[in-house]
């Protein structure tokens, strides 16, 4: 008779701790999948900002429209350079609103940004400047439930850094950067970006030897190490406020770039506004240029 109650007195002892031990599974399973981030879909690329990449006629010319804008892979804007103005640049600004992108079946990017160096050193655009220091804002359309807004800065050779400026479509942006001093030597560059929608503000201050050759405002397809990223429909992105050695920029005196993407989308630009410090960028789904009014 013992016997028979020491065994039930184990079984049940065995059943409890079968019980236990499956209610600790199914508690570490629910705090696991509780804790755990869920599945956010593609990374954000690492982005680079490239010098200009020019294409050329059959002479080996920088290829130009009819109008005298420069044809290019992957910057649509505006460049002052010191071989047509006899300036070299110290400082840069511009204002702008955040595009909103959209996506159409493949990962594509925008970026506008603003930056000295980086543009042809001569009117052949033989060679062309490898230095450029820079910082905008990044659209990226990764998924069709998926897009990306992030404010960066990027000090080639270095692949860009993004900060931590937060902004969305429709916000306004104001960037600039200036070299300290006679800008000699170790340079020394303040970066600053304000969202004047949000009135939140981002600064750095950088060491970076600059060629100082020429300014730009640019709306542009950035890289990676796979090659130009196809441009992300960003509609219209206006840029105002342009401004080159803490003075009013005037466009006209410098080249329009018109991109042609070589994945097959491009970006045509406005004639400067009233004030030839401002202007638009207008995105085409294919290599027939967009309408491209001034704002």
């Amino acid at each position: 008779m013992n016997g028979v109650v020491r065994s039930v007195a184990v079984k049940s002892l065995d059943e409890v701790s079968v019980m236990r031990l499956l209610l600790i599974c199914a508690l570490t399973v629910a705090i696991a999948g509780a804790s755990s981030p869920a599945i956010a879909g593609p990374a954000r690329p690492r982005v680079k900002h490239a010098p200009i990449k020019v294409y050329r006629d059959e002479k080996g010319d920088p290829l130009r429209t009819i109008d005298g804008a420069l044809v290019n892979q992957i910057w649509s804007g505006y460049a002052l350079p010191e071989f047509e103005t006899g300036n070299l640049f110290t400082s840069a600004q511009a204002t702008w609103t955040v595009p909103a992108v959209s996506y159409e079946g493949v990962e594509a990017l925008s970026a506008s940004w603003v930056g000295i160096g980086g543009f042809c050193e001569n009117s052949e655009c033989d060679p062309v400047d490898q230095t450029l220091i820079q910082l905008g804002t990044a659209q990226a359309a990764l998924t069709a439930k998926k897009t990306e807004y992030w404010a960066w800065y990027e000090m080639l050779p270095k692949f860009s850094i993004p900060t931590k400026l937060k902004v969305k479509p429709g916000d306004v942006i104001t960037a600039s950067l200036s070299c300290a001093g006679i800008c000699t030597g170790k340079q020394k560059w303040t970066l600053s970006m304000t969202n004047e929608t949000t009135g939140k503000s981002w600064h750095k201050h950088v060491t970076y030897k600059s060629s100082k050759l020429s300014a730009e405002w640019i709306e542009e397809a950035p890289s990676s190490r796979g090659g130009v990223f196809p441009l992300a429909d960003f509609g219209t992105a206006t840029f105002t406020q342009s401004m080159a050695n803490a003075a009013s920029a005037d466009l006209s005196t410098g080249d329009s770039l018109i991109m042609e993407d070589p994945n097959g989308q491009s970006s045509n630009v406005s004639a400067p506004n009233l004030t030839e410090n401002g202007f638009n960028a207008c995105f085409s789904p294919d290599s027939t240029l967009a309408t491209c009014d001034s704002p």
